[in-house]
């Protein structure tokens, strides 16, 4: 049985995010939704601070600048310190100078739990040239997709978390393959963040390829709840707004009976 909804709200974790402002709110709300104490705090004076309160941090290089960026290294040397699971979010990796080098020390100061991007920001942590066609495109490479997740999984010692129209998420050695969400999640401005959020979430119930996925499947579900509330009469704002009331009223059980059907052989 998956036990990490319970176990999360059992537990009501602090998880901090310093995180992209154009969805904070969203990211916070989720953490909510699950059970988890969202908490933002992005100022370099106080994030180390924070964050040892923590129970999980996430860095998401979705806005960044100097001053977000200073926070984002003195808390995720902290976090590692303190053995505080630390999820990445590459936002846009790739897209400019600054932006990749930003990524680069990140990635060599810093121990991660897990790395969550699509294709095209995770070519570019492999090195790969990426076309910049705005933040979220994500062009898909179903084929090559297991082997990439790899090669990042075995560099960085870390869980990689590869989303699109199929996630896939390996430590190295377990690989998972998931298929479940909606299109309209592209429809949805921070989506890809709130899952990064989330997986802070579930690292605290337990480190490992399993919760990382598990954390997958749960948008992924929530997204097909939302989009059949949403219907014709709807938007992409009311189903941001079902997505996370999906969460809010999802169950161990429920997710337990989606991994039966969205986890690829």
């Amino acid at each position: 049985m998956l036990h990490y909804l319970s176990a999360i709200r059992a537990a009501s974790p602090i998880v901090h995010c310093i995180t992209n402002y154009v969805t904070a709110n969203d990211c916070a709300n989720l953490l909510l939704a699950c059970g988890a104490r969202p908490v933002m705090a992005d100022a370099p004076e106080e994030a180390a601070e924070i964050t040892a309160g923590s129970q999980a941090l996430v860095l998401n290089l979705g806005t960044l600048s100097k001053e977000r960026f200073s926070a984002m290294l003195t808390a995720g040397k902290q976090a590692n310190q303190l053995e505080i699971p630390v999820v990445f979010d590459p936002v846009g990796a790739g897209a400019s100078a600054f932006r990749s080098a930003c990524a680069e020390r990140l990635l060599r100061e810093i121990r991660f739990a897990a790395i969550r991007g699509n294709p095209a920001e995770m070519q570019a942590l492999a090195g790969g040239k990426k076309r910049f066609a705005g933040i979220d495109a994500a062009p898909e490479d179903t084929e090559n997709a297991p082997a990439l997740a790899q090669t990042l999984a075995e560099r960085y010692q870390t869980v990689i978390m590869l989303t699109g129209e199929t996630d896939t998420v390996t430590d190295g050695k377990t690989l998972i393959r998931i298929r479940s969400g909606h299109p309209v999640l592209r429809q949805i401005t921070g989506a890809g963040c709130m899952l990064s959020a989330l997986t802070g979430a579930f690292l605290t119930a337990e480190r490992s390829a399993e919760s990382c996925a598990a954390a997958a499947l749960a948008v992924g579900l929530a997204g097909q709840t939302a989009a059949e509330q949403t219907g014709e009469n709807g938007g992409n704002a009311s189903c941001r707004n079902h997505l996370i009331d999906a969460v809010y009223r999802m169950t161990d059980a429920e997710l337990e009976k989606g991994a039966h059907h969205a986890y690829l052989s």
